[in-house]
């Protein structure tokens, strides 16, 4: 269960029973008169709707005009009516669609022609339009009786019907489900998505009123929470707008902004932009900045930009035109509030988050008690509430809720709520009853998050969870339960990288059954592969490339069909196959039992308002929170990034103003006292923090003489930090291997350009492949081929092997990733996945071939690529930009590359934070490698190599600034 991230329901198109609000053919009318009824008609079905909204609705009232003239059917001219109705919708002017629709009722009723399809019609638009002009209290009864006579006439079963009345059926059924969803049931909506497309696709619709029903259903699958189904309606929602309508029509923003927010719903939030971007734009040239659709386009592209931490745009998108959307549909009023208060919190501005919660909550009083968009209003005043010291308001305006759901009569649990309160609970003083509640509603999500876990299609890191995780972890501290904060840390660590390891400990538990090993090699990669082709799905159909979205589509297919088969004959052999796949569930005295008496475990996780400290050693464990959560956290850690960037001078007196501020966050001082005297740390961390080295931090600020760098009293010269991804993989024990002194070292591609990747313009991989010559064209790193023999040249190695220049091709490392390495080193550009337009994934670059040829030989290495290579080493280097966190503060820690070498068996990876100088590079490797084979641990030898630097010891200009020391950060097992 994920904490709502309040994007806006999508508004309903006017939808038919006849279909013909949607697109029909694009022929022009004829330009001669007409004078028959028919005729007319016809005319009037070739324009569409949407796009020449004034042309189709002179053509239906010339065709009106007819009917009365010669007095044709009254059905006919209600059908004629209410598709002047249609086409008003499209201009806006919903009351004048109420009136035309308003007269094709009278009319009906007057010819005693109340129960037929022609009422049904009727009523369905009346109830549209009522719900357009803010009542909607009317328009959910009026859908209701027009279901009502459909299902008289027909039935309830679509897929029994012949097709005009399958069709009929069908867009009842979605018209009404469309009323619930806007009144904010959306379970109940959820329900009647599969009747809707089986009526329009048993009804052979192949018109755009195909797609609006995919994209309205996936909408309201998303808000249900049933992500898989919505998702794949999604995808088929814009390949049908795709493939029916016109370049940029007004349906294919709809079907873009619908994939975007089904998109960013499943964690996939990076890809989510390119979508939404597209809908916003489409809707804005084709329907006006003002149309409720394109409000609604704009504010969840806000929603995307806060997950991507860019929370002074969201603010801005999330909240425009809120006036006008809050006067047609309150409930979507609420959800722009929600959105804007969490980014004004997440960007620090405590005051704005507090007013617009206030707001939300308000409104949230006067919609129907049965809309769940007012739980949300109320919830977001209850968090403000919370953060600014009051908990027993906070649960005073959750109890609203849940009386709110009684009065409703919701039977359905909330188990995100249930932890809410029970936390409140307890921080309001009833310890025993709120940590019940609470410790219950977590089980419950823990079991959620587990299932979604094996949900390739969602994003592999579970992002929406880590909020609700870090409501367990304070929960635990408010009732002081070590052991449950941490498991609820385990929690919080349990991303894609921890479970890669466990899939290859489980390898490693079965080697002496190779056909065993190599099924559950044959899932890890086959996961891996899939995730992938998920994403290159996505990307394809924003670009609308819907043929080879559609390949990818039938790859995905007969992938997970094959991993599905491959997992159960892995629990048919495995009994307790499960166990492996799941978080694990140390104790503290568990963890202590595995410490030596100068290890340290630190755990340090930023929550909305507060950072959570966890510090383990042998004999002891502390639990210590601050005062300041993400926003401070944030704030700090992009400041000092800044300067270790090089984006801006240093300046020693604020950083380390700075530095000593975020170590006071991390660590309070009951934490900073457990840990003193521990040598080696191993670091449990996550968001902001994940993407700053702990060994810059300063226990205190330094004097105001203190000038330079050199003298400080960085946390590096206090312990030798590594990173744990979870608490139970803090120093598990290490695999020494039998090829320990062997080396491999690539980099220094031929390369002939001056592209930047780190600018994001440049743009090397189109249609699911590389792009050669942009490639070839980045800039060279010859600098990289003395950093690779420098450490080639340490004597330890007993066997050597340097791939350099026109040797450091994709081909030449696939000949040699046979061998199980001792130190394994890539000194090039390295990709993050989106930072390069077409990639989907993290790569380095290598040399690329002289001619476009294989994918096995293209110039990138891609992450999947290395996995399915098994390059396994003890001792893995990445000595490339941004190899270690992600590229925003939001991002999940220590994925991409990392993950790939980690799925690859290596024991510890060598990752860096920002760019580093070709100097400092060569003598951070070479000196870590050579102490590291001497016998030195990982981490120290790392810690004794930058003390070197910071003591002037290398003979390298500024090397006590820590953007020269510092980038690099050691993650081991």
């Amino acid at each position: 269960m994920r904490v709502s991230v309040g994007l806006m329901a999508l508004g309903s198109f006017v939808l038919a029973a006849s279909g013909a609000s949607a697109l029909q053919a694009q022929q022009p009318p004829p330009s001669h008169p007409i004078s028959s009824p028919a005729a007319l008609r016809s005319a009037a079905e070739a324009i569409d709707p949407l796009g020449k909204a004034a042309e189709a609705e002179a053509a239906w009232q010339a065709y009106l005009e007819a009917l009365e003239i010669t007095g044709g059917p009254v059905a006919d001219q209600a059908f004629a009516l209410n598709r002047m109705g249609d086409s008003r919708y499209y201009q806006q002017n919903m009351q004048g669609g109420l009136d035309a629709s308003l007269e094709a009722k009278r009319r009906l009723e007057a010819a005693n022609e109340a129960e037929g399809e022609p009422m049904a019609d009727t009523l369905a638009n009346i109830a549209t339009f009522r719900g357009a002009l803010g009542q909607s209290d009317l328009e959910l009864p009026l859908q209701e009786q027009s279901l009502a006579i459909r299902k008289r006439l027909y039935g309830t079963d679509p897929t029994r019907l012949p097709p005009e009345q399958a069709k009929s059926l069908g867009l009842g059924y979605l018209n009404y489900a469309n009323a619930l969803y806007t009144a904010g049931r959306f379970s109940e909506a959820a329900d009647l998505v599969k009747p809707s497309i089986d009526g329009v696709v048993t009804g052979e619709l192949r018109d755009a009123t195909l797609f609006v029903a995919m994209s309205s259903g996936a909408n309201m699958l998303i808000d249900a929470g049933r992500t898989a189904e919505a998702l794949e309606l999604a995808q088929r929602g814009v390949t049908t707008a795709t493939q029916l309508l016109p370049e940029e029509h007004p349906f294919i923003g709809f079907a873009h902004a619908t994939l975007a927010k089904v998109l960013l719903q499943s964690d996939r939030f990076v890809e989510a932009e390119a979508p939404a971007r597209r809908a916003v734009d489409i809707m804005v040239a084709k329907l006006g900045p003002n149309n409720r659709n394109t409000m609604t386009a704009v504010h969840n592209l806000g929603v995307i930009l806060a997950r991507l931490g860019r929370f002074e745009e969201s603010i801005a998108l999330t909240m425009a035109g809120h006036d006008a959307v809050r006067k047609i549909d309150p409930g979507n009023s609420i959800n722009q509030l929600v959105s804007a208060s969490n980014a004004a919190h997440e960007a620090g501005k405590q005051d704005m988050a507090r007013d617009l919660a206030q707001r939300a909550a308000s409104v949230a009083e006067t919609v129907p008690d049965g809309d769940s968009r007012a739980a949300k209003g109320l919830t977001v005043l209850a968090l403000r509430q919370d953060e600014a010291g009051d908990a027993k308001a906070a649960l005073q305006t959750l109890d609203s809720i849940v009386a709110r759901r009684a009065r409703a009569g919701v039977a359905s649990n909330d188990t995100v709520l249930d932890l809410q309160r029970g936390l409140f609970q307890i921080k309001a003083g009833d310890r025993e009853a709120g940590w019940k509640l609470a410790s219950r509603a977590a089980t419950a999500i823990e079991a959620d998050l587990i299932a979604d876990a094996e949900r390739f299609e969602l994003g592999a890191d579970l992002a929406s969870y880590y909020e609700t995780i870090m409501h367990m972890v304070e929960a635990a501290f408010a009732a002081d339960r070590p052991d449950d904060a941490l498991h609820a840390f385990e929690l919080a660590g349990w991303g894609v990288n921890a479970r890669t390891r466990q899939l290859l400990a489980l390898k490693t538990s079965v080697e002496d059954q190779p056909a065993l090993a190599g099924k559950v090699e044959a899932f890890e990669t086959g996961s891996a592969r899939l995730r992938i082709l998920y994403r290159e799905r996505a990307a394809l159909l924003a670009s609308d490339k819907t043929e080879a979205a559609a390949a990818r589509a039938s790859e995905i297919t007969t992938l997970a069909d094959s991993l599905a088969q491959l997992r159960a004959e892995l629990v048919t052999a495995i009994p307790d196959f499960g166990q492996w796949v799941r978080p694990a569930t140390p104790t503290v005295q568990q963890v202590q039992a595995r410490l030596s008496p100068d290890e340290a475990i630190l755990i340090a996780m930023p929550g909305r308002s507060r950072t959570f400290t966890m510090v383990i050693t042998a004999n002891g464990a502390v639990m210590a929170s601050s005062e300041q959560g993400r926003p401070t956290v944030r704030a700090l850690v992009s400041d000092l990034r800044l300067t270790l960037d090089g984006k801006r001078p240093s300046e020693v007196a604020g950083f380390a103003r700075n530095a000593a501020a975020l170590h006071d966050i991390v660590l309070p001082e009951r934490a900073a006292a457990a840990l003193a005297g521990h040598k080696r740390v191993a670091v449990v961390t996550s968001d902001a923090l994940s993407r700053l080295p702990f060994s810059v931090l300063l226990p205190a600020v330094p004097s105001v003489d203190q000038k330079d760098f050199k003298g400080m009293d960085w946390m590096a010269r206090r312990h030798a930090f590594s990173i744990a991804l979870t608490p139970s993989a803090a120093f598990a024990k290490r695999d020494d291997g039998a090829t320990r002194f062997s080396f491999l070292g690539v980099g220094a591609p031929t390369l002939s350009g001056v592209a930047d990747p780190a600018n994001g313009s440049v743009n090397l991989f189109r249609g699911g492949s590389a792009a050669i010559e942009d490639v070839r064209s980045l800039r060279p790193l010859p600098a990289s081929a003395g950093e690779i023999a420098k450490v080639a040249a340490i004597r330890q190695f007993s066997t050597r092997l340097a791939l350099t220049g026109d040797d450091a091709t994709e081909l030449r490392v696939r000949q040699a990733s046979g061998t199980n390495y001792a130190v394994l080193l890539f000194a090039t550009h390295g990709l993050m996945d989106g930072e390069v337009a077409g990639l989907n994934e993290p790569a380095l670059v290598l040399t690329p071939p002289a001619q476009a040829g294989s994918a096995e030989n293209d110039g990138l290495l891609l992450a999947s690529e290395i996995g399915a290579l098994g390059l396994g080493a003890d001792f893995v280097i990445l000595s490339a930009c941004n190899s270690a966190a992600g590229r925003n503060e939001t991002a999940p820690a220590y994925t991409g590359l990392a993950n790939a070498f980690l799925g690859s068996g290596a024991q510890g990876l060598l990752l860096s934070h920002w760019r580093v100088r070709d100097d400092a590079a060569a003598y951070l490797s070479t000196l870590t490698v050579e102490r590291a084979l001497a016998g030195t641990p990982h981490a120290e030898a790392l810690r004794q190599t930058q003390i070197a630097l910071i003591d002037g010891k290398a003979g390298i200009a500024d090397s006590a600034n820590p953007s020269i020391w510092a980038p690099f950060v050691l993650v081991e097992r």
